[in-house]
């Protein structure tokens, strides 16, 4: 990893010169600094006001045409600290009255490699601005970092100065001024319960200004997408580290103006704080948006991960990307017992999958659980990961094993146990919170599995806010109403929603991050099925995930025809590049992915009715010549495959079946 950054600071004066990125004007009611991307693409402009309050607007430049994506929108943040040993004198500094201080503008080059995600080798090139600001009563001094990408913008809140005392952030007063008149594709803040939040509500399109449904959940979440004149912005944050909470939206959004939301604090049982608290300095995670009027930049944007901390795994050659079979979907109670899992571990091996993952409970399928079943998987060539429970205080979830992972002696000695015994990696479930302890936890887990040489996975869990980057032993996260809802018979209306929801996800959810859904299954299960067979072939592309848990039994993929069992064993699942290649939210997707020399093709239809896909693959860099694999569905409910494509030189059409989809394989 390089990164490459220039900066000059500057005392702002009339005078003051404007670099080709930064452009400074002055009034007498205000005072507005303009920063622009490389490539002149995006543009953030900010601005203090006569009354010493703070305002940003987003851009996108097209054709020498500017048009906001987000309109003027408040900046601020109240901080407190105590003032004496008493404890009764409470220092606020409240940054919506400030005074100038100074610029420093500067740019960078950012080069990093991932071992997962829809893109191997990233170079992310900036232009960007502090602004250093002073509180006009307490001279607390904050400054606020922009950011400009060619595919986004974002800014963060710092403070900058040295002090031991820890100081709370009681209030982020930041909006996101999008307006009325967009279209606002968001999924609702779950409510608290003993297994939530864990963001694994629908994702619906609703006029933007519209508060959050009261029967949906209790705000609106993060990451959010609008469509708005013309452009298309998606709101995330990235940089979030154990200093900080994870955040959302609140409910109300008055006039189309959405307002950032901390952590509910009945969270975690109600222990912790739902405000953040940190000594100085204290850098704020990054508020951002990715932006564009093709849909395609948003599914291809890595702008989550340029704004995350660089890795601080040094040796990644240990985490390794793939499939895993999985028990706990096919049979809920198949972990209790060994020969059920043994099963499991046969189908890997005969699929050549390296992983199969070993879920809740396994503890109690009999004295020295896992040492039989490594044993076991290692006749097999078989790499295991174990389901762990998060709590501790913060959950009340009974599932085992749990009261190990919370605290970080007992998860230490855990681990060294587990690498000396070869398992590859832990899922860990269950964290129904955004609050910083939780964050921090999530933060210490990820940095003593890398010490251990184990990946993680994270279920019932917030959603990726960059992670990846920074710890690439953290493979994937669910955070997604997945596959596992078709077990609960209680969730009939999940089956109906489900192709729709499947080609939502990769405009949004996937965006951000690895998505563990468990795709791929072929059999019925509590609430009956509509995806045809090869919708379900196309997920396993469809959706990002570093190990991929495939989710039927063994039976259901043994009777697979040979064809099908062939994409499966060689199925990809850490991408070189990703190319959207057609879609419209909600309706309709087909992507590109490339491993090394073999492209994957996959599509999904997300409507009652039949399609014909049309694309363009001319593009694709070095994409056989030779006829691909080709996956279709073939009646109600068959197995189709061929060995030839409708093609003329780089244009493609496949059809595709009410709910239905298809995968191609170049290179197989």
């Amino acid at each position: 990893m390089t990164d490459i950054t220039r900066r000059t600071a500057l005392v702002v004066s009339a005078a003051a010169a404007a670099t080709p990125a930064v452009a400074q004007t002055q009034a007498a009611a205000a005072t507005q600094w303009s920063l622009r991307s490389p490539g002149a693409r995006t543009e953030i402009q900010a601005r203090r006001n006569a009354d010493g309050s703070l305002q940003y607007r987003v851009l996108l430049r097209r054709r020498g045409r500017s048009r906001a994506v987000l309109d003027w929108s408040t900046l601020g943040i109240v901080v407190q600290v105590q003032n004496t040993f008493e404890m009764r004198t409470p220092v606020i500094s409240d940054f919506s009255t400030t005074e100038f201080v100074s610029l420093e503008h500067g740019n960078g080059e950012d080069a990093y490699t991932m071992v997962t995600g829809k893109r191997r080798e990233n170079r992310a090139r900036y232009n960007s601005l502090a602004i250093n600001i002073r509180h006009t009563t307490t001279q607390r001094l904050l400054r606020l970092d922009l950011r400009a990408y060619d595919d986004g913008v974002a800014f963060r809140y710092v403070l900058p100065e040295t002090h031991l005392s820890f100081h709370w952030m009681t209030q982020e007063k930041t909006e996101f001024n999008v307006g009325l008149g967009a279209t606002h594709w968001g999924q609702a803040y779950d409510f608290y319960t003993m297994y939530h939040p864990s963001y694994e509500t629908f994702y619906d399109a609703l006029p933007s200004g519209t508060a959050t449904p009261p029967t949906a959940g209790t705000a609106w979440g993060f990451p959010s997408l609008f469509e708005t004149n013309g452009a298309f912005v998606l709101l995330h944050e990235s940089g979030l580290d154990a200093s900080f909470h994870g955040s959302h939206l609140e409910t109300e959004a008055p006039n189309g103006i959405y307002r950032i939301a901390p952590p509910r604090q009945e969270e975690a049982q109600g222990f912790g704080a739902n405000f953040p608290a940190a000594p100085l300095p204290w850098i704020m995670p990054w508020r951002m948006m990715i932006v564009s009027d093709d849909i395609a930049d948003i599914v291809e944007s890595n702008l989550v991960f340029h704004l995350a901390h660089p890795s601080r795994v040094a040796d990644t050659s240990w985490i390794r990307p793939g499939v895993a079979s999985w028990n706990w979907l096919s049979e809920h109670e198949s972990t209790l017992d060994q020969a059920k899992l043994r099963v499991f571990i046969d189908l890997a091996s005969e699929m050549g999958w390296p992983y199969t993952l070993i879920d809740a409970n396994w503890n109690l399928s009999g004295k020295n659980a896992m040492e039989h079943l490594v044993a076991y998987a290692n006749t097999k060539n078989v790499g295991l990961l174990f389901w762990y429970n998060s709590g501790g205080r913060h959950n009340i979830v009974t599932e085992q094993p749990r009261n190990i992972l919370d605290d970080r002696a007992r998860r230490r000695q855990e681990f060294a146990r587990l690498q000396e015994l070869g398992v590859r990696g832990v899922k860990v479930d269950f964290w129904q919170s955004d609050k910083q302890d939780i964050i921090k936890l999530y933060s210490d887990l990820m940095d003593d599995a890398a010490e251990f040489h184990l990946m993680t996975d994270f279920h019932g869990s917030t959603i990726p806010r960059g992670w990846e980057r920074t710890w690439p032993n953290l493979i994937s996260m669910e955070a997604v109403r997945g596959a596992e809802f078709y077990t609960f018979s209680g969730e009939q209306n999940y089956g109906p929603r489900a192709p729709h929801q499947n080609a939502i996800h990769p405009f949004l959810r996937n965006v951000i991050g690895p998505m563990d859904y468990t795709p791929t299954h072929f059999s019925q299960f509590a609430v009956p099925r509509v995806t045809t067979n090869a919708h379900e072939a196309a997920l396993a592309v469809i959706f990002e995930s570093g190990i991929q848990h495939l989710s039927d039994n063994a039976a259901a993929y043994r009777a697979l025809p040979a064809d099908w069992r062939t994409y499966l064993s060689g199925l990809a699942t850490a991408w070189d590049e990703t190319h959207l290649l057609s879609g419209e939210i909600g309706k309709d997707i087909v992507l590109a992915r490339r491993n090394g020399a073999r492209w994957w093709i996959a599509g999904i239809n997300g409507e009652d009715r039949q399609k014909t896909a049309r694309f363009d693959v001319a593009a694709l860099a070095n994409l056989s010549s030779a006829a691909p694999l080709v996956l279709f569905d073939e009646g109600a409910n068959g197995f189709g495959s061929r060995r030839t494509l409708s093609r003329r030189g780089g244009a493609v059409t496949e059809t595709m079946a009410p709910f239905g989809g298809f995968v191609m394989i170049f290179g197989a």
